[in-house]
């Protein structure tokens, strides 16, 4: 669990710290929930990770939608691949479930992420609208 703490303050540092007990307590509900797979990468310590969100819904068919959030590779081992293994497996995640669409916000500028994503397949042919609830 530090692990995966440390990795998403590389993604976010602004973001507020956690006490030891909220990490966990949140950590144990993620990976309880059956809507929410975390998938971590990993090399006897955790490289990096990628969140798929899947919503029930009624509409194409009932099929349901993804969302991908905290896709992060840690600092010291970004442009080995370890992002895009992570991405090809959880769109093939997303299809296995049955998924007709995923989708992913990134408020991110660096063309390299902007990369990863694109050739993990996904598209950046919609409008994004979003709100932020800050503390």
């Amino acid at each position: 669990m530090p692990d995966v703490t440390t990795l998403y303050r590389q993604l976010s540092p602004s973001s507020p710290e956690l006490s030891s007990e909220v990490a966990q307590t949140t950590w144990e509900a993620l990976l309880a929930d059956p809507k929410i797979h975390v998938s971590v990468a990993e090399r006897g310590e955790i490289l990096g990770t990628v969140t798929l969100v899947v919503v029930p819904n009624l509409m194409q068919g009932a099929r349901p939608y993804g969302l991908i959030e905290n896709v992060v590779t840690r600092e010291d081992v970004r442009g080995q691949g370890i992002g895009t293994a992570l991405m090809t497996y959880v769109m093939e995640m997303a299809r296995t479930l049955n998924v007709y669409k995923v989708m992913l916000v990134t408020g991110r500028q660096a063309p390299e992420v902007h990369r990863l994503y694109l050739k993990s397949g996904l598209k950046s042919d919609a409008v994004a609208y979003r709100a932020r609830f800050d503390l």
